[in-house]
């Protein structure tokens, strides 16, 4: 279906259809439904839509849940009003969609698990669904939107230039429509908002934040959907009681391949009579409310949900953006109401050097100099956090920036006897090579200075999918609660002594940022302080390209 149209069309589905091998178990083998809707989106849409309600926390797919009458009935009845709306299994969009589905349908698994908060079939079960909105639009005919030029930077933005609508929307109208639980809407069709803000929308909590957590872990290895964009990683870990070390153990193990289940029939129900037969007619007729009411109810829920998701980025940036105006307004102003007096002092200084006779006052008049230098280090750190220059994205190999960096702290290092160790690394980054060389080179001095003679260092990069993660560790004191919250705040008072004056972290983090990655900071386990700077992952290239830095 060409155009934006197919938003509302997929916003409108009465169903999804199940595929042959689904339908025939749901009319013959009800023992074998958990592992057919393993593998079959639409047939576990279906279970959550007619068998009998229940809530997260006693969720099953137990095939005596699935002995009553009404469910074959029902979906004879869809199978002959409703053309179409099947999942066509070659496209492949499809493929990927559900490729990140399965992937995050496991994780959330073992999460539910390792946590004890959630059901673990209710996770599986919400994370399988995560994509919802995407599966109904393949339902209407495969799109492009994977293919649109601005889909990685804003992929809402990018599907409503396509379909009209974005995921979230057309997963929010059709959890309505469908009447599906609440602990599944409120999870699916908000998906993307940041875990302070699904606080208040989420009927779930823990639900949300296991779904979420594998469903960003899984983009990250596979595919960015856009699922969830807003997720918090280190927010998520907090909620769930969970370290960055269990998360790699919970994820390291992989996820083995699909099962087939059922026989070889053609997967599409609506070319195989026998199982309109086999399920039986019945009667089901579509209900929905007035047409005009729900399109002004849904209109409203989704400049609420707006408004909801920009409540809560003012709520996390507004005391940033406030420190970054008023530095930016700090920095302006610099150049000519510090720096002009400083070059005279330094300038006077200088001068009366060459004729100062007495060697006493000489080196008054050297520290002079010294401090005034000092003091223009510190505005020039200050404009470059506040205005940094503009990126210019290059693909180039990691191993270029571990080795700048290694051979930069080297002499450092071994003047402070600290041991600085830095892994080889075969991938390639898309970034701004000087920016990205610096906030990684930040962090690594940041650590040298605060580890004790005889400590160490190490730097290591570790591939996460479509993002690319340098860890810095230390041995050095670590970081106290309020530190650790304060650690990006420029000059925060409380920094602790080696943790350098308070620019090098807030730029690093500044410069990742505006190429597309992130700096935090995760608590590790045996008292290692780390930090992680992550950057977008690029392409090999072949052939001659420009030096990085």
């Amino acid at each position: 279906m060409p155009g934006k149209a197919v938003g509302r069309a997929a916003a409108d589905l009465p169903w999804l259809c199940p595929n042959t091998d689904s339908l025939i178990g749901l009319a013959e083998r009800p023992a074998d439904l958990a592992g057919l809707s393993a593998a079959d989106p639409a047939l576990l849409l279906f279970l959550l839509r007619f068998s009998p309600p229940t809530d997260s926390e006693s969720f099953s797919l137990a095939a005596e849940r699935f002995l009553c009458p009404t469910l074959p009935e029902t979906a004879a009845a869809y199978l002959e009003a409703v053309p179409g709306a099947w999942l066509v299994p070659s496209y492949f969009v499809l493929r990927t969609v559900r490729e990140v589905a399965r992937l995050a349908a496991a994780f959330a698994r073992r999460v539910a698990e390792a946590g004890g908060r959630v059901h673990p079939d209710a996770a599986a079960a919400v994370a399988a669904l995560a994509p919802l909105g995407w599966y109904a639009v393949e339902a209407c005919g495969s799109s492009p939107v994977l293919g649109d030029l601005g889909f990685r930077d804003d992929p809402a933005a990018a599907q409503v230039r396509h379909w009209g609508l974005d995921h979230d929307a057309i997963a929010r109208r059709l959890a309505v429509r469908w009447r599906l639980p609440e602990w599944v809407g409120t999870t699916t069709g908000h998906l993307n908002l940041p875990l302070r803000a699904a606080r208040t929308v989420a009927a779930d909590l823990p639900l949300f934040a296991v779904v979420q957590l594998a469903v960003h872990e899984a983009e990250a290895r596979l595919t960015d959907l856009g699922l969830a964009r807003g997720a918090d990683r280190g927010a998520l870990l907090a909620e769930l009681d969970l370290d960055e070390e269990s998360v790699r153990r919970l994820f390291r193990v992989p996820v083995p391949a699909a099962e087939r289940i059922g026989s070889d029939p053609d997967p599409n129900p609506h070319r195989v009579p026998l199982v309109y037969n086999l399920l039986r007619m019945a009667g089901h007729a579509r209900r929905r409310n007035g047409a005009a009411v729900a399109l002004r109810l849904e209109s409203r829920i989704d400049e609420l949900h707006r408004g909801l998701t920009e409540l809560a980025d003012e709520a996390g940036t507004r005391l940033r953006d406030a420190k970054l105006a008023g530095l930016a307004e700090l920095a302006a102003g610099a150049g000519h109401e510090i720096n002009n007096p400083l070059a005279v002092i330094s300038g006077n200084a200088q001068r009366l050097i060459r004729t100062e006779p007495d060697p006493d006052r000489q080196e008054a008049l050297r520290t002079i100099g010294r401090q005034t230098l000092r003091i223009a280090g510190i505005i020039r750190g200050l404009m470059q956090f506040a205005r940094p220059s503009r990126p210019e994205p290059d693909h180039f190999p990691a191993s270029e920036l571990l080795d700048e960096v290694r051979d930069e702290f080297a002499p450092l290092a071994d003047e402070r006897q600290v041991r600085l160790d830095v892994a080889p690394a075969g991938v390639w980054l898309d970034a701004d090579p000087k920016q990205l060389r610096q906030a990684v080179a930040a962090v690594v001095r940041n650590g040298i200075e605060a580890v004790p003679r005889h400590g160490w260092v190490r730097l290591t990069c570790e591939d996460a999918g479509s993002f690319v993660r340098f860890v810095v560790e230390d041995s050095g004191p670590g970081l106290t609660a309020e530190a650790a919250e304060h650690a990006f705040d420029p000059f925060f008072c409380g920094r602790q002594a080696g943790r350098g004056r308070g620019l090098g972290l807030p730029t690093a983090w500044r410069l990742a940022r505006q190429n597309g990655g992130d700096v935090r900071h995760e608590p590790a386990p045996d008292g290692v302080t780390r930090f992680v700077v992550t950057a977008r992952r690029g392409e090999p290239v072949e052939g001659e390209r420009r030096r990085s830095a």
